[in-house]
């Protein structure tokens, strides 16, 4: 008997889905559920796609998601760790290659049949809901949709690239934009505003400037990057030129410091320190201080504490083959892919974003792996005709 599969298996639901899998976790009672889900789901879509199209794309940035592997399972045998680690940080490897799968495979439907703009539209129709808290936070913050401000905030701003990229009127594209910009006002999270500002400035520049080449794309992630690090050291010399400002609101967006995250940066290099070449796995990123067991929140520190200086390089090959892909985008996929790089290494400097059991760098590699393919099969298709 031949099963097809079924024809809402697309990028679209698969996006979609995965909104629907981080509000079903955001219950503090089915958190539990949040491995099982996002490991099933990324199975699901992954089999029923390569079923769907029966073939694997080749590409040559899967060269490094392949050493990233071959790294994981060395050093995972090498430090013996509990099954539980050595799945998940196999799994998460292989996450990225499930993501280029999905996006290679479903690119043509999604550019051709254009599933880009029904999703740009079904994104900002569910943006709004984003607002709504079932629960209370704090007197300055509400936690949105997702029960906690900071992912509200993150999710938005990483759906955002997905919403602009299939909307032709700008009326549309600041509606948007604005929705975005009240949830962030909602959260008060310091993080996704200063990502959201640095990631709109950069898809502004892209679209003024079509042609950025590979060069162009890498200055302006480099400077979103030094941007980010040193933020806390700028917004102090913004708040000193304009004192008056700052200390007549009361505003957390206002709020200068590290909030303890300076202690746990100093914590984390000096474990880094201690295994540089290899790194201490994904079982050494956790910091047990007043009881309380913490991340680095920074996805940068985290990825060196994870894979050392081996490892990290391999994966610093691969975000500059995202990079170098994304310049050979086509200008509408190259301005939202651009500002969703600048959001992803936006918040890795204060929140864990790389090869975690959430989806924002997955978005990043959906639409590079999305563009790309179009990018490929338009080249293909202009020979032939020639």
């Amino acid at each position: 008997m031949n099963i097809k599969a079924p024809k809402l298996i697309s990028v679209n639901s698969f996006v979609l889905s995965s909104i629907l899998v981080i509000f079903i976790v955001s219950f503090s009672s089915l958190a539990v559920l949040r491995a099982p889900l996002v490991v099933l789901q990324f199975c699901l879509f992954y089999f029923l796609i390569i079923y769907k199209h029966k073939k694997i794309v080749a590409n040559k940035s899967l060269i490094a998601i392949f050493l990233l592997t071959v790294f994981v399972v060395i050093q995972s045998l090498i430090f013996q760790g509990s099954v539980l680690v050595i799945f998940q940080s196999i799994a998460m490897v292989l996450f990225l290659f499930f993501a280029s799968q999905i996006a290679l495979t479903e690119g043509m439907d999604f550019y051709n049949k254009e599933q880009y703009k029904t999703l740009s539209k079904t994104l900002l129709i569910l943006l709004p809901l984003f607002l709504v808290s079932f629960t209370n936070w704090s007197d300055f913050r509400k936690p949105g949709l997702f029960m906690n401000p900071n992912i509200t905030s993150h999710l938005s701003v990483m759906l955002l690239p997905f919403v602009l990229l299939g909307l032709d009127k700008k009326r549309y594209k600041f509606l948007g934009i604005g929705i975005v910009l009240l949830i962030l006002g909602i959260t008060a999270s310091r993080s996704a505003t200063l990502a959201f500002v640095l990631s709109l400035l950069s898809y502004t520049f892209v679209a003024k400037f079509p042609r950025s080449n590979f060069f162009s794309l890498f200055v302006i992630i480099a400077t979103v990057l030094g941007l980010s690090i040193y933020s806390v050291e700028i917004a102090d010399w913004v708040s000193a030129s304009f004192s008056n400002v700052a200390s007549s609101s009361d505003s957390r967006l206002l709020d200068t410091g590290y909030n303890g995250r300076d202690v746990l940066m100093h914590l984390a290099l000096e474990r880094f320190e201690s295994q540089p070449i290899i790194g201490l796995g994904f079982d050494g990123i956790k910091f047990e201080i007043d009881g309380h067991e913490l991340g680095t929140h920074n996805g940068l520190v985290e990825t060196l504490i994870k894979f050392g200086i081996i490892g990290t390089s391999i994966f610093t090959v691969f975000c500059l083959s995202l990079i170098w892909m994304t310049s050979k985008h086509t200008a509408r996929f190259k301005a939202a892919t651009t500002m969703s790089l600048a959001a992803i290494f936006s918040l890795s400097t204060n929140s864990s974003t790389f090869l975690l059991l959430n989806y924002l760098f997955i978005y990043t590699v959906l639409l590079v792996y999305l563009g790309y393919r179009v990018r490929n099969a338009n080249a293909q298709k202009l020979s032939v005709e020639y």
